[in-house]
């Protein structure tokens, strides 16, 4: 049977199998340098839908990504890379605060 070409979202996990993973809490945080009027590569967001389905991760915000796994957030960096995102971090969370009803933390 022939196969298709492998998509960068298989290139990207198979090239994290060997990353020890484990669970907590990462944001990824990614910016791409754009002039006016240019838009993020639209291959981006359906590799980056991909890895969220595979995964896990919830978009908190267009470009911050809150993630459960390491090896989702190391994914999702990957990517940032390839599409040519200008600025990428992830923050490993230690602790959430609760909001009351106000906004106003407890």
């Amino acid at each position: 049977m022939v196969q298709g070409r492998k998509t960068i979202t298989t290139h990207i996990f198979e090239d994290l199998q060997d990353l020890e993973d484990s669970e907590g809490h990462w944001l990824v945080l990614y910016d791409f340098a754009q002039a006016a009027g240019e838009v993020t590569p639209h291959g981006f967001f359906r590799n980056l839908n991909r890895i969220m389905e595979l995964g896990d991760g919830i978009r908190i915000q267009k470009s911050v990504i809150d993630c459960r796994r390491l090896k989702t957030a190391r994914a999702i960096e990957a990517l940032c890379h390839h599409y040519g995102a200008r600025d990428i971090a992830i923050y490993e969370v230690k602790g959430i605060l609760e909001r009351a009803r106000m906004g106003i933390a407890t």
